[in-house]
């Protein structure tokens, strides 16, 4: 038998992994000891990697009691991903059947189940843009339940494009926000804030289960470009708005965990949309959610000046918590 899971470690961690591999992988990290070690160190090294090589690169200091960077400074990649793995591609319904912590980073990923396995809890975010209120444009939103980020306004049907539903949808404008200073950006973000106050004796129990998903579209892009649709979930225990004036890297460090930065390339079919999803187990001791959706042009290689988005929406984004059965947390709980 070939033990050598080193291809399928690499797939995942680079992208590039199938639905047959993700499979595969599964099955190896459910009986292989030794391949869930490999994976956890392969990761932590990916995952310190990337955050050196966003140190180096950008530095990124926010001034305090500004919202402006200085020159040179701003968002690495996107400035909310200075030390996610690469895009993975990893299928929505499917994911990897472990738990890893590293360093201060928890990936936790729920094995497959069936959705009317898990109950609903709570509702948090069921938003198609058509109440009328305007993006936050000026970075890290300062109000629960309203988005905030980079450059980005409502839109109608437009270009052959028309929203999922209703008649509005948000579209992603610039890869910065308003007075920002950012280089080499080639993301642009949108996040919502959600206090969980009310659900802390549920996410106490450990079964909780924060779940994502929004839907993407793209007018034809030009010639050599590609863009993605991604969704990421923070967990946090400390309030996420406090980091607004620190370096980026202090958000990355305050947070309890993240679900994996789930990614789909956006197709030239504007009648078309793609859909994105992804799940966190939230740790027991989460306060706040933060639902991250962004664009990312994937090709070319970023410039030197942030990116003005040709037509990148986004609409009908749901956030909702779901709750495990108790029965299987705690046949997990008993294997690790």
């Amino acid at each position: 038998m070939n033990t050598d899971h080193s291809p399928l470690i690499l797939a995942y961690l680079d992208g590039t992994i199938s639905d047959e591999e993700m499979a595969r992988l599964n099955a190896v990290l459910l009986e292989s000891a030794d391949a869930r070690a490999q994976l956890r160190a392969w990761a932590a090294a990916d995952v310190r990697l990337r955050e050196l090589a966003a140190d180096a690169a950008h530095a990124a200091v926010v001034r305090p009691g500004t919202r402006e960077s200085p020159a040179g400074a701003g968002k690495s990649a996107s400035w909310l991903d200075r030390v996610l793995l690469r895009g993975w591609r990893a299928p929505s319904a499917a994911g990897l059947a472990i738990g890893a912590a590293f360093t201060s980073v928890v990936w936790a990923y729920v094995a497959p189940l069936a959705a009317e396995a898990m109950q609903p809890v709570a509702t948090l975010v069921a938003d198609s843009f058509e109440t009328g209120s305007r993006p936050g444009s000026e970075g890290v939103p300062q109000a629960f339940g309203t988005w905030g980020g980079d450059q980005a306004e409502l839109a109608t049907a437009s270009a052959g494009l028309a929203p999922r539903t209703g008649p509005r949808m948000l579209r992603l404008l610039r890869s910065d926000y308003v007075g920002e200073n950012s280089v080499l950006s080639h993301v642009g973000d949108q996040l919502q804030i959600i206090d969980l106050a009310a659900h802390r004796a549920a996410i106490g129990t450990g079964r909780v289960v924060a779940h994502a998903e929004a839907w993407f579209n793209q007018v034809a892009p030009g010639a050599g470009e590609e863009f993605a649709g991604g969704v990421t979930l923070f967990a946090f225990a400390r309030d996420p708005r406090d980091h607004r004036s620190e370096t980026w890297n202090a958000w990355y460090e305050g947070h309890l965990g993240l679900s994996g930065q789930q990614q789909e390339r956006t197709d030239r079919d504007p009648a078309t949309w793609e859909r994105v999803s992804t799940r966190l187990p939230l740790p027991a001791g989460t306060r706040f959610l933060v639902v991250h959706i962004r664009i990312n042009r994937t090709r070319p290689e970023p410039t030197a000046t942030p990116i003005t988005f040709a037509g990148s929406y986004v609409d009908d984004v749901k956030a909702e918590l779901l709750l495990r059965p108790a029965a299987t947390v705690a046949a997990e709980n008993a294997a690790q």
